[in-house]
């Protein structure tokens, strides 16, 4: 008997760098590069993290001779200015690698400052950025070294978000244009998740930002761009970071659940970010409201609004709860999407993130429309779950049930 032909179908196109994990590995980071046939790096991270011995000390010890200097000037802002800056100190000292070290925006910096030093102009090709609000890459870009401190999983990804202005000190922060870049050679080379650096993350920080990766596994399960191959590495994720989250607020974390969290984090942005899609959804659009005038780590954003961003989804599409709920142990429930909301109210409780938005810094209650007017023109709404389109009063009556 013959059927109708399904048209079920996937392409998944994908070429991470090289994942090291476990305590002690940006030792191997002269190894890395050496089995690149690079000779000299520049350290890109924030003054933070450059300041700390127990950070930058491994890290140089395991470069080496191959340490040409490290470039402390990146923030969470993300300036294009840093980018420029950093991409001169790139070529003038002739470095043929970078090696990022911190948070996601110093990834995202190293991204910029790799993108412009391709360039035989890079102040040029900042201009452009600023005109066209896409950083362009030219040449070969510098291959990047990722070592992060953080949870957040902005490090297997071929795009960064960059903020474009040549003068951000005397520009208001809500009048600086969000922009990005995008390429394939941008995915880094090679990626250290040592333990011993996380143990150093402030605990604010480190429980925050791992909120955010746990919402990028959760995104790629209902992404209209999931596949069976993102599919297995969210489901596990989900696992390993439910149970390893809850040692992350510990003064003295436990080696085993640290290291389940860290997995589950690579996990998560496994195959998040591949040349084209970018698998991240309704729940980081909610989030990129909050990116300006708000004081705000995006991760604590996401443990308020994540549980109730999903019961609207929930509320009108089927989202894919059955895969959520077995991913996250909750699959015995008589209702999945309930059980699921629940649930990640909880990982955000084990993280020690507030549950109401009134508890963020500087937030009031009339600020909400103009956030909400902020969502709405955020550009992954367009790859929100399928049949999910909120209009903005929706945007809004999610935003008061978090309020």
């Amino acid at each position: 008997m013959s059927t109708a032909p399904s048209d079920r179908e996937f392409t998944f196109d994908y070429d991470p760098g090289e994942l090291r994990c476990g305590r002690g590995r940006v030792a191997d980071l002269g190894e890395v590069l050496a089995a690149r046939g690079l000779e000299s790096a520049l350290v890109v991270t924030g003054s933070n993290v450059g300041a700390t011995p127990a950070v930058m000390d491994p890290v140089a010890a395991g470069l080496g001779d191959r340490l040409a200097g490290v470039f402390d000037e990146t923030t969470p802002e993300k300036h294009l200015l840093t980018g420029l800056s950093g991409a001169r100190r790139a070529r003038r000292e002739g470095v043929d690698a970078l090696v990022a070290v911190g948070s996601g925006s110093s990834l995202d910096v190293a991204k910029v400052v790799a993108a412009l030093a391709s360039h035989d102009d890079p102040a040029a090709a900042a201009e452009r950025a600023v005109e066209t609000g896409t950083v362009p890459v030219d040449a070969d870009p510098l291959p990047v070294v990722a070592v992060p401190t953080t949870l957040a999983g902005a490090d297997l990804s071929v795009i960064a978000g960059v903020g474009l202005s040549h003068d951000p000190a005397g520009t208001p922060a809500h009048e600086i244009p969000n922009g990005s870049l995008s390429d394939a050679r941008l995915m880094p080379t090679a990626l250290c998740y040592d333990l011993a650096l996380f143990e150093t993350t402030p605990k604010s920080v480190l429980t925050a930002s791992a909120m955010n990766g746990f919402d990028k596994a959760v995104e790629c399960l209902y992404s209209p761009y999931a596949t069976p191959v993102t599919d297995a590495t969210a489901t596990r994720a989900l696992a390993l970071m439910s149970a390893g989250f809850p040692t992350l607020p510990s003064e003295s974390m436990d080696a085993d659940r640290l290291y389940d969290a860290v997995c589950g984090v690579v996990l998560a942005q496994y195959g998040i970010s591949t040349p084209g899609t970018y698998r991240a959804s309704i729940i980081h659009a909610f989030g990129h409201g909050f990116s300006h005038d708000y004081d705000a780590h995006q991760g604590v954003v996401h443990g308020v609004l994540a549980p109730h961003v999903l019961r609207y989804v929930f509320d009108r599409v089927h989202g894919r709860r059955d895969l959520l709920a077995g991913a996250l142990g909750v699959d015995d429930a008589a209702d999945p999407a309930e059980a699921v909301v629940d649930a990640v109210a909880d990982v955000a409780a084990d993280l020690g993130l507030p549950a109401e938005l009134r508890a963020i810094d500087g937030l009031t209650h009339d600020d909400l429309s103009g956030i909400a007017a902020e969502i709405n023109d955020d550009g992954l709404l367009e790859v929100a779950p399928d049949g999910i389109d909120p209009t903005p009063a929706e945007i809004r009556s999610v935003l008061e049930a978090a309020w």
